[in-house]
């Protein structure tokens, strides 16, 4: 860096600088250029004692009724799936279902002996 680049560096921090270099770096366009660079620079990276932008604290106001929509559709389907569970629940604990049909046996049986089929 040159002597010019150090002492607008130096202006800028509210260090001890000469004058006179300044008067001369600041006569040329690429030292104002320089100045102009830097304050912005620093303007963007200096955060102390300063609040946060607006875009960064904006707080969404729209999103507070999707967040309830979300919670009450969860609701709805916890509370479903519950009585659902229990009402299937109550059906299985009920018994076996009435028989339609009753099958007779055959009034003889016949003995097979082992190892022979007939």
């Amino acid at each position: 860096m040159s002597d010019r680049h150090e002492v607008i560096s130096a202006f800028l921090d509210d260090e001890p600088f000469n004058s006179s270099t300044l008067a001369e770096a600041l006569s040329e366009p690429a030292g104002r250029d320089l100045l102009i660079d830097l304050m912005a620079l620093r303007h963007l990276m200096q955060t102390e004692g300063k609040e946060a932008p607006a875009f960064a604290v904006r707080k969404p106001r729209r999103s507070a009724p999707r967040a309830l929509a979300a919670v009450a559709a969860i609701l709805v389907a916890l509370v479903g799936g519950y009585l659902v569970g229990e009402r299937r629940g109550e059906m299985a604990t009920s018994g076996p279902p009435p028989a339609t049909r009753v099958v007779q046996a055959p009034a003889a049986w016949q003995d097979v002996p082992l190892g022979r089929m007939r």
